[in-house]
């Protein structure tokens, strides 16, 4: 075996490619396969990082040159491919959500864990400096006490990105649509910077694609700090706005506009700017892409330190029962109770 770390990416629909370009900018990395049923997707993708294209997932579980797989496939397939990697010991990193429920995603990272390999799940996000910056400033104490604590992900997508697909927007296949898929992040982020969230109200709905699930999601969270919030995730909103999230405290406001700081108002606090060393990182001229960067080139150092990735798989699921209890709420039309990892 080679000093360099060999991965497979599986699944390179639309964030697969993003994976590959990572992989093969990563320092101690090594892009070994391209798994794609699709040949005008896989081979050329192969071909153009010196790697192998195959159609089988299993065939890849076999390689012993490989000890990392990345999953991008559709939402329901995650446990299946994940299971067969941990059971042939590979490491995994898998894209968001990482499961349709909290059950499935338990089960992946009980496989995982049972037979003794590492899990990273994909939260991109994290890692650029105006989401970091407001992290640290909420759990620094800078803004003080947090009284609210919003996000608006107002996307949009055509008829045509779920029609195309056989799987977006169906329960059975996506676990949701918008917020599960699109929204995530923002949940993830708010559980992330502004703690956990004890309970919501909330509506999801398909206002204006015909759509089994969410095209169109408003709720109302209740953060066990006390502090109160909105979560809007839509892909209804034409055209698309920024992401944004607002943070508000008893010494200043905050306001992220697509991961970039747009508002700073904090009290004897000053923002600061990124390191020379933050802005040259691969992806960063790309924004929230250099977080696919980070996590993958930490996957390399955690297997060589071992250790535990920076975003293990437990990491995912605040965000997953915090969507879960949404769209509870949607059926129920009651305020439901978001259940903590410790209960999952």
């Amino acid at each position: 075996m080679s000093d360099n770390v060999g991965f497979a990416v599986v699944g390179v629909g639309l964030v697969g490619p993003t994976h590959a370009r990572f992989i093969h900018a990563a320092e101690g990395a090594e892009l070994k396969v391209i798994c794609d049923l699709r040949e005008d997707r896989g081979k050329p993708l192969a071909e153009k990082y010196g790697a192998e294209w195959l159609t089988d997932f299993r065939e890849v579980m076999k390689r012993p040159d490989i000890q990392v797989v990345n999953i991008c496939l559709p939402t329901a397939l995650h446990l299946e491919v994940a299971t067969a990697a941990a059971e042939a010991g590979k490491h995994v990193i898998v894209e968001k959500p990482i499961e349709l429920n909290l059950d499935r995603a338990s089960k992946l990272i009980a496989v995982c864990r049972r037979n003794g390999v590492k899990l990273a799940s994909i939260f991109n996000r994290r890692f650029v400096f105006g989401t970091r910056r407001a992290h640290d400033a909420v759990h620094n104490g800078e803004l003080g006490r947090l009284v609210v604590a919003d996000m608006f992900f107002k996307s949009w997508r055509t008829q045509e990105y779920y029609t195309e697909s056989g799987w977006r927007g169906t329960w059975g296949k996506e676990g949701g649509a918008s917020l599960i898929n699109q929204g995530v992040h923002g949940v993830d982020l708010m559980t992330w910077i502004a703690g956990p969230v004890k309970r919501v109200q909330g509506y999801a709905r398909h206002l204006r694609h015909d759509i089994e699930a969410d095209d169109t999601t408003i709720a109302v969270c209740e953060y066990e700090s006390g502090a109160l919030g909105v979560i809007e995730s839509t892909t209804s909103v034409y055209p698309r706005q920024p992401d944004r999230i607002e943070l508000n405290g008893e010494k200043g406001t905050i306001v992220i506009e697509d991961y970039k700081i747009a508002k700073w108002e904090v009290d004897g606090v000053e923002l600061g700017e990124p390191s020379a060393a933050e802005l040259a990182r691969p992806g960063a001229d790309r924004g929230t892409a250099v977080g696919h960067f980070l996590q993958i080139q930490d996957m390399v150092y955690a297997i060589r330190e071992r250790r535990d990735p920076v975003i293990k798989g437990e990491d995912a699921l605040p965000s997953l029962a915090v969507i879960q209890a949404i769209y509870e709420a949607e059926r129920t039309g009651q305020p439901v109770e978001v259940r903590q990892p410790a209960t999952v």
